[in-house]
């Protein structure tokens, strides 16, 4: 596979916000990103909301902050702030504004923000089928230990297709198996495993494919690798998942 170079000034495309900066966005084979240079005084309630036609941004922001400060405030009220040399994960929902009198410019490679400071398309449906949400909601209810919620999107006889060689690798039968299973993950870790939705895909019929990056740490050693797993639903209940691994070797090694 040849390598692949594209510029953002030269070959990028601009989004002009409506007022207060503007984004670039290029692509050089399988990567996206977005340079946003936020002007002081931006907000996107001001600055993108007349463009996008929602009350808060509900982009999912994956990026770097080359300089400058942002204030975000999510839709539950909870703020924060970003700065130089921070990476951040930043879920739908939100609002943001510049801090002090530097611009704030920020590199975003989310998937989602190709779609930044974009009208929505008349007549056309959310990207998200029911079945994207659910695995949406199950990710966020694995990363924060949730059960109850987990229980109510596996079904009774669900079953997990774990591949390889590890402690870990088998087929979980059940929905006790399973949870089983995500409780084995974290004991051998100490709490510390993650697995982190990047992307979703779907095609309406109850078949989904997620795409995600675990992080975790076992006696001293921070591991991470990414995989995606495949689900089948009935009704609303997901009724098999398979799992898929970048790096199966090195994720067999790391759970000897």
């Amino acid at each position: 596979m040849g390598t692949l170079i594209s510029n953002l000034e030269r070959d990028g495309i601009t989004r002009s916000f409506a007022a207060h900066g503007h984004a670039a966005l290029a692509s050089a084979g399988g990567l996206s990103l977005m340079k946003g240079v936020f002007e002081p005084g931006w907000r996107w309630s001001a600055d993108i909301a007349p463009i996008a036609g929602t009350g808060t941004c509900q982009t999912r922001h994956l990026g770097y902050v080359v300089s400058g400060r942002m204030q975000i405030r999510m839709d539950d009220g909870t703020e924060l702030a970003i700065g130089p040399g921070d990476l951040f994960d930043l879920p739908a929902g939100h609002d943001a504004w510049v801090l002090g009198d530097e611009p704030c410019v920020m590199i975003d490679y989310s998937p989602e923000v190709t779609r930044y400071a974009t009208a929505p398309m008349p007549s056309v449906a959310a990207p998200d089928d029911k079945y994207m949400t659910l695995v949406r909601r199950g990710y966020q209810a694995f990363n924060t230990g949730d059960l109850d919620t987990l229980r109510t999107i596996l079904s009774h006889d669900v079953v997990q297709h774990v591949p390889g060689k590890s402690q870990v690798a088998g087929a979980y039968k059940g929905i006790d198996a399973v949870l089983g299973y995500y409780g084995k993950l974290a004991e051998l870790t100490d709490g510390q495993f993650r697995a982190d939705l990047i992307d979703v895909f779907g095609d309406g019929q109850g078949h989904v494919a997620s795409l995600h990056q675990v992080t975790a740490t076992r006696a001293g050693v921070t591991r991470v690798s990414r995989g995606t797993i495949g689900f089948t639903f009935l009704g609303d209940r997901a009724t098999d998942l398979v799992e898929l691994h970048a790096d199966l070797p090195g994720d067999d090694a790391f759970f000897a």
